[in-house]
């Protein structure tokens, strides 16, 4: 055994040697074969590390997933907006688009398979004075529109079209909307979606057929067997979970032949915890959002988005399924990882841009709450999605606001790269997967008000605590709807 085995025995046996007593003559062989072992596991519970492990596992291969939280969908995916879209924004020809076109292509038929509610109502791209340079305004709000319909029909939107301000389809799909507006592009075939229901469905549907989900598994030291006497198939990834935390149920240690990091804003992080050299570095960017109440001379039925910039997609004022007007976010870069207090200053621009947009609105009296999401955006405009067959290795970051969106597709190609390094699983279960329906919304709001814990019985998962403030706050909104039966 070589001094580099020697030393990974040695490690081995001291964060061992807790749970249970070890021989003298142990070898890395022995030791790796008496953890728990998988085919992959994916590091990150959000909605991404969800979407490779139902792929994954629904191929045949033996899946887990750890989180470091005690429950998921907590960080980037604990606050997103629950928009479709259709990658407009997305630049032509990048990875990104591919996989947002791949995504939408399958959305609505998972959503009716799983009973996850959506509003397929398109959005409008509107261009109102306020986004208009002084210098030849005429000129640049209709160039401006016909660059939207352009990148629409090439993102595939070929429905796309371009409403006048005079029109009545326009005056007839949001008679709420300030008259100042001066035209919008339709872009039929984005969506509203209830992004905790739809990412918890993932989670549920990869564990009915076969997929382990350990949640406080705070990823503390990732180590790679390399060493074997008995070849490839030996080597392994050892993932070791800090041992403070009060998992008593979840396992110290386990092995996989594969990793996926969807760590979100700490991916470079944990590309440096591997030993590898990461190719990109994080940089969190906030997202502030405001939420109201809606009426008859508030509601709308589209998404209402600027036109997008190379920076940002800017901010949309959209109703939820729960028929709350929310608008944001806000697009600012941060060096924290983790913070998500509010800026009141920003509160209150959020406040007339809402009232701008929205006339009638008055945000004091039908203010709910306010939320801020972390997108764990990079240098790079790209997703960051990187094969390291060498290692079995596989990093998918960068996923910016996209990231619901692009979920299905994301794990679609995360399948196609895991296929290059690992053996055919023995069975394809896609064709012939389990699947459980979610229950409706209402049933969720009355099984959220009625036990008052915060939480939500899912199939295969027991009670997940509801991580996202739009689905909270719809679900809060539903009490004066709803009768709450108490459960005693």
């Amino acid at each position: 055994m070589g001094l580099l085995s020697v030393a990974r025995t040695l490690f081995l046996l001291t964060i061992l040697e807790k749970n249970r007593p070890l021989s003298q003559e142990m070898t890395d062989s022995t030791i790796t074969a008496s953890l728990p072992a998988y085919d992959l596991i994916v590091i990150g519970g959000g909605v991404v590390g969800l979407a490779c492990l139902r792929a994954a596992t629904l191929k045949g291969w033996k899946c887990a997933l750890v989180e470091a939280q005690p429950d998921l969908l907590t960080q980037a995916s604990g606050g997103n907006s629950g928009i479709v879209c259709t990658g407009v924004d997305a630049l032509p020809g990048t990875l990104e688009r591919a996989l947002i076109r791949d995504s939408i292509s399958e959305f609505r038929l998972y959503c009716e398979s799983h009973n996850i509610p959506i509003r397929p109502c398109g959005s409008l791209v509107c261009l109102f004075p306020w986004d208009v340079s002084c210098e030849n305004a005429d000129k640049d709000y209709v160039s401006q529109l016909n660059n939207v319909l352009q990148e629409s029909h090439i993102a595939g939107d070929s429905d796309a079209k371009i409403l006048q301000p005079d029109s009545n389809l326009l005056t007839t799909m949001e008679n709420n909307v300030s008259p100042r507006l001066l035209g919008a592009v339709h872009i039929p075939g984005e969506m509203v979606v209830d992004s905790w229901v739809y990412s918890i469905s993932l989670a549920a549907h990869a564990v009915e057929n076969g997929a382990k989900i350990y949640t406080n598994f705070h990823v503390e030291c990732v180590t790679r067997n390399e060493e074997s006497d008995n070849g490839a198939d030996e080597q392994v990834w050892v993932l070791k979970r800090r041992d403070d935390d009060d998992s008593s149920d979840v396992p110290l240690l386990l092995q996989s032949k594969a990793v996926v990091n969807a760590t979100g804003s700490w991916s470079d992080l944990v590309e440096g915890m591997a030993g590898l050299k990461s190719q990109w570095t994080t940089k969190p960017r906030r997202g502030q959002y405001r939420v109201y109440n809606s009426n008859a001379k508030t509601r709308i039925l589209h998404p209402l988005q600027p036109i997008p910039n190379q920076k940002t997609k800017g901010v949309f004022i959209f109703s939820t399924l729960h028929n709350q007007l929310v608008v944001g976010p806000t697009a600012l870069d941060q060096t924290s990882r983790t913070d998500r207090s509010i800026d009141p200053v920003l509160a209150r621009q959020l406040d007339d841009h809402i009232k701008r947009v929205i006339p009638h609105m008055d945000t004091e009296s039908s203010h709910v709450g306010d939320f801020v999401g972390i997108r764990p955006g990079t240098e790079y405009r790209d997703y960051q999605i990187h094969l390291n067959p060498k290692k079995n290795w596989i990093a998918v970051a960068g996923i910016r606001s996209t990231g619901l969106t692009a979920s299905l597709g994301i794990g679609n190609y995360v399948v196609r790269l895991l296929r290059a390094i690992l053996k055919e699983a023995p069975s394809d279960v896609s064709g012939d997967a389990q699947t459980t329906q979610i229950p409706t919304l209402e049933q969720l709001a009355v099984d959220y008000l009625s036990h008052g814990d915060g939480c939500c019985a899912i199939n295969g998962l027991g009670r997940c605590l509801v991580t996202h403030p739009l689905t909270r706050m719809g679900f809060e909104a539903s009490a004066s709807r709803a009768e709450v039966v108490k459960i005693k």
